[in-house]
């Protein structure tokens, strides 16, 4: 068993596959689609082995902020071997690293993507063991 794909509701398809393409170096797979089952439009970006699919819901749909105590995706977790690059992209965005370790560059960092969602970032050796 395996992990196909995960879906995140995203306030801005483009804003943020921007983001995570240029950030953390996932790919595009095509442009913005119209799902069957989703009230909204959707793109789908992959880091070689697992999709990950950003959902947009039409205007016309109801949202809340993402917060802590959510039911739902509570963050991701990424594995980089150039954490200095990604920590270098979020410093020219503005975007605050936190609960990094004392290294430089630190082999484990987290930080708030576009809409909120937490991301851990960490080396392959700091990350999760298969």
């Amino acid at each position: 068993m395996r992990i196909r794909h995960m879906g995140f509701v995203v306030s801005d398809l483009e804003r943020s596959a921007e983001f995570y393409e240029q950030v953390l170096g996932f790919k595009r797979l095509g442009g913005a689609r119209k799902p069957g089952h989703f009230p909204g439009m959707a793109m789908d970006l992959s880091d070689g082995e697992v999709n990950f699919s950003l959902l947009q819901p039409g205007d016309d749909i109801d949202r809340q902020s993402w917060s802590q105590g959510t039911l739902g995706p509570n963050h991701i977790g990424v594995t980089i071997e150039d954490t200095g690059r990604v920590a270098s992209a979020l410093k020219e965005r503005g975007v605050e690293i936190y609960g990094a370790e004392q290294a430089d560059p630190p082999r484990f960092f987290k930080f708030r993507d576009p809409d909120g969602v937490e991301v851990d970032v960490a080396t392959p050796e700091r990350g999760w063991k298969r």
